[in-house]
């Protein structure tokens, strides 16, 4: 049973600081909550946190109910022990044309080209401008297209996306096999806007699986909600 998975995190906590602050930690506090068996072919773990204000809200993806007080013990409060809900009704509900406002973080990158035809280095698109290309890009090839909106000045309707929030992220991780421990660098931007499906298996695979690198890390949870009027 895939599940969506709410919990309140509390930075007054030395284990909320933690996780808040390293993507690494986070990881591994993340993947504590589910078993080492776990069969991730249905969907994988994925995770994203939003702040609001003074509150720190993360959201996790899974093919089976986490154990929730994994986290909030070390890290959230023992009078709001989250809430696991199964996602399959919403997975259900993907229809081809179906229009909702996203929210989505991600690490948009592109390949330099290299000799040889192999593949080039992977550097990070910086301005807002490039990162919405990207994600238009990407769109097609998990289900979905950006909705256009009309902007003043604009000479043609342009994606109804933004980019509101976006971060360089530093952190170190253990090597394959417990080798040397390495320098991670992520740079994640946060979209906000409105899609319409265009492919609805694709769109539910999106949903489950996650879009573009570091899923790890905070990136690629892709979360709906219906259009305001």
């Amino acid at each position: 049973m895939t599940t969506f998975t709410r919990i309140l995190l509390n930075p007054q906590k030395r284990g909320g600081r933690k996780i808040l602050t390293n993507p690494q930690a986070m990881h591994a506090a993340v993947r504590a909550c589910f078993p080492p068996d776990l069969d991730e072919s249905s969907a994988r773990i994925l995770w994203r946190v939003d702040q609001s204000d003074y509150e720190h809200t993360l959201y996790i993806v899974g093919p089976e109910e986490p154990d929730r007080a994994v986290i909030v013990e070390q890290a959230g409060w023992p009078s709001r022990p989250g809430e696991t809900a199964d996602y399959r009704p919403l997975l259900d509900s993907v229809q081809k044309g179906m229009e909702r406002s996203f929210r989505l973080t991600a690490n948009p990158v592109k390949s330099l080209p290299a000799e040889g035809g192999k593949r080039g280095k992977i550097v990070p698109h910086v301005t807002p401008a490039q990162q919405i290309e990207w994600l238009s890009t990407k769109a097609p090839r998990h289900g979905f297209e950006l909705r256009s909106a009309e902007m003043p000045g604009a000479e043609q309707p342009v994606p109804d996306v933004i980019v509101d929030r976006r971060e360089n992220l530093a952190f170190s991780r253990q090597g394959s096999g417990g080798g040397e421990r390495r320098r991670v660098s992520l740079r994640t931007a946060r979209f906000e806007g409105t899609l319409r499906v265009t492919d609805a298996e694709l769109f539910r695979r999106t949903l489950t699986q996650g879009i573009g690198r570091g899923r790890a890390y905070g990136c690629g949870l892709l979360t709906l909600a219906r259009i305001p009027r």
